[in-house]
């Protein structure tokens, strides 16, 4: 786990999203979507008692030497990095995590989720266009929250619901076509889906997956299951998730994982 202080080399405000550029050749040749990095969550010397926080790539570009990060600009742990000039240094560790894994055959991919793993999906979806892969991104939740379509290449099909983040379930079992060709609801058609969710909404999502497919196999559904992540290694264990193989860390063996490892 990598120790860096890359500088910040752009910032852009976003309807309450904070997008952050920085440049560092070795974070934009190893990232891949479903990373993230911990970032200090205090300006240097401070004694502010918050932990480092997990913050996820929204985006990566080894030709430049950049990758983009995503917060809230009303998260407090995150807060200073509104006011840092541009050009210092921010201390981070990363990147950390195992990523999602897309398929060869994949050619209809779904997106879904809501929340602070969300900029991982966008990450995922510019990667997958970038591949020829019909893509569909569904999101919920607050409307400050989404993710604007600048975002993202054109080609990805976006969707949003400015409202409670249950209303992804409502979303799933829409219809919707992807690359203009009609398809029943996004869980039948779909090769592939990736989620970031939290876990209250892991059982219903479970069943949804259900509903749409009796049988599923490994690899067709992946989510991140986004929360605290203290030390990025596993040691502390502050981050366990029951699987079907025992608990695992989120921030090691996880943050994706298989939805099969998880359902009950």
């Amino acid at each position: 786990m990598p120790f860096l202080e890359p500088p910040l080399i752009a910032r852009r405000n976003l309807d309450g999203l904070l997008e952050l550029t920085l440049g560092s050749p070795e974070l934009a040749n190893a990232a891949r979507p479903g990373q993230y990095v911990l970032v200090q969550s205090a300006l240097p010397g401070s004694h502010d008692p918050l932990l480092p926080q997990p913050i996820f790539f929204v985006a990566a570009d080894p030709a430049a030497g950049t990758v983009r990060l995503l917060v809230s600009a009303d998260d407090p742990a995150v807060a200073y990095l509104a006011e840092r000039q541009l050009g210092a240094r921010i201390a981070l560790f990363g990147p950390l995590g195992t990523p999602f894994a897309i398929e060869p055959t994949t050619r209809q991919l779904l997106l879904a989720g809501y929340g602070p793993a969300l900029p991982a999906l966008l990450f995922l979806a510019a990667q997958s266009v970038a591949r020829r892969i019909a893509v569909v991104l569904l999101v919920a939740g607050p409307a400050a929250q989404l993710p604007p379509p600048v975002l993202l290449p054109p080609d990805v099909e976006y969707q949003r619901s400015a409202g409670p983040t249950e209303g992804l379930l409502d979303l799933l079992g829409a219809p919707v076509r992807p690359g203009g060709i009609p398809f029943d609801a996004p869980l039948v058609w779909a090769d592939q889906c990736c989620v970031a969710v939290a876990e209250p909404l892991l059982a219903p999502l479970i069943a949804a997956v259900r509903a749409a497919r009796l049988r599923w196999t490994r690899g067709f559904a992946q989510v991140i299951l986004a929360g605290a992540m203290p030390c990025g290694v596993g040691a502390c264990q502050c981050c366990l998730i029951a699987t079907r193989a025992g608990l695992r860390t989120r921030c090691k063996d996880g943050p994706v994982f298989d939805l099969r490892d998880l359902q009950g």
